[in-house]
């Protein structure tokens, strides 16, 4: 069964919502709605290439998100789905590979964290129109990063929790397209955050969860256009300290907006923090 339009959260626009057990059917009842700004389907089981094939027969569908278990075949078809531009997939299982970015004309934004091989990132660098892609966790290789910097359209790239390294970072440093990189959790040093900072473009860094010291953000003072950044760790895991990032951070003369994870600010370094960004986040203070 599913359920007609709805206002989903995170966009104040009307959504089209499928819960649990979807069959081919229940997507070619879609056809009435007309064009679909946003279908989401959730706590569904696996979703096949036999439902998939439905999507290609809907007048159009402006964001997708799939918050179920997907085939790399099935996606074959998900992606091909008329007027497509945002994509979220929960997770992508086999059997199958994937297919078809190239046909993927009007897509912009594909996020798929976790599971991504380094296959499947090959195949996504096929769609030239794609300027986000989130790739948490991913198999990124250089090969695959050298792919992702030839679309001519990429501006974001989120490589949380890869297998990103200073020698890939040399190849992204020489890109003057992206301005918006996250390499949390990723194995960045001194050295490839170096590299990073050629990136002058660079609008938003994140940088949590990695074992860059203190000394090595004074790199950021280069990046000249960033506005947004996000460092530390897990509460008790950084050595980063107040009194002396602070200043660290105020050098970066551009800088609007930070997400400090794992530090301890008292009441006025806090104040200051809130009195020179426009947004400050802080998590998992370590206790007094």
């Amino acid at each position: 069964a599913y359920d007609s339009v709805m206002t989903n959260s995170r966009f104040d626009d009307d959504w089209v919502k499928l819960t649990g057990l979807i069959k081919p059917a229940d997507i070619r009842r879609l056809r009435t709605h007309g064009p679909i700004n946003g279908l989401s389907i959730v706590q569904s089981p696996l979703l096949t290439a036999k439902i998939a094939r439905e999507f290609l027969a809907l007048e159009s569908v402006t964001r997708l998100w799939l918050w179920c278990d997907v085939t790399r075949t099935a996606m074959q078809s998900v992606v091909s789905t008329p007027g497509l531009k945002v994509l979220d997939v929960l997770d992508i299982k086999p059997p199958g590979y994937l297919g078809n970015f190239a046909r993927a004309t009007t897509l912009e934004e594909f996020r798929a964290n976790l599971y991504l091989t380094e296959m499947d990132l090959l195949e996504i660098a096929n769609c030239k129109s794609l300027r986000e892609l989130g790739a948490q966790s991913s198999a990124i290789s250089s090969r695959s990063i050298n792919a992702l910097l030839e679309l001519p359209n990429l501006q974001s790239i989120d490589l949380e929790g890869s297998s990103f390294d200073d020698d890939m970072a040399e190849r992204i440093g020489a890109s003057q397209g992206i301005t918006s990189l996250d390499i949390g959790a990723t194995r960045i040093t001194r050295r490839g955050l170096q590299h990073i900072c050629k990136m002058t473009q660079l609008q938003s860094l994140d940088l949590w969860a990695t074992d860059l010291e203190e000394e090595d953000l004074d790199a950021l003072q280069r990046l000249t256009n960033l506005e947004y950044l996000s460092v530390g760790n897990h509460v008790g895991s950084t050595n980063f300290k107040a009194a002396s990032l602070l200043p660290r951070l105020a050098a970066i003369g551009s800088l609007k907006r930070v997400w400090l994870d794992g530090v301890r600010l008292n009441a006025k370094q806090r104040s200051q923090l809130e009195a020179r960004y426009s947004s400050v986040r802080i998590t998992n203070e370590p206790a007094k």
